[in-house]
């Protein structure tokens, strides 16, 4: 039995199905769901808190590409698990909550759950005013600076 809960499957699908809360009526796409939670995560990075979610660490963009592929099994188990519904958009597959995803989110009620509904909260608006390719262009520019600091 794997006992780990941090950086996990579990742990980020949960993160997802908080943005999607936040996020309303608006879908998602899946980069826009992987890039939000990085950013919540890591929002002082972004000018967005004093303080980082997942606390500091210098190699922090470089951890974008793992979150990626953990992501893509997370949204496809919630997907499975009817806590979001996934359609076909002209911006490619997009991402909404379900009811019942809606109902386990609200039910988050940790201290961990309510900052990072917060650090989401702002991340949704940081990333109004940028298009997808601006936001990934940056953390892919941050990412090299961090590795070449190794």
């Amino acid at each position: 039995m794997n006992d780990k809960v941090f950086n996990t499957e579990f742990e980020i699908s949960m993160r997802l199905l908080l943005l999607l809360t936040l996020s309303k009526k608006r879908k998602l796409t899946f980069d826009n769901l992987v890039t939000a939670d990085f950013i919540s995560n890591y929002s002082k990075e972004f000018g967005l808190s004093h303080n980082n979610l997942h606390g500091e660490n210098e190699f922090s963009f470089s951890e974008f590409s793992a979150r990626r592929a953990l992501s893509q099994l997370a949204i496809k188990q919630l997907v499975l698990e009817n806590l979001v519904k996934v359609s076909y958009s002209n911006d490619g597959f997009i991402y909404s909550i379900t009811e019942r995803g809606l109902a386990l989110s609200n039910s988050l009620a940790s201290d961990y759950a309510n900052e990072y509904r917060l650090y989401a909260h702002k991340a949704i608006i940081y990333m109004d005013s940028k298009n997808e390719k601006e936001l990934l262009n940056l953390i892919s520019r941050e990412a090299s600076k961090s590795l070449r600091k190794e």
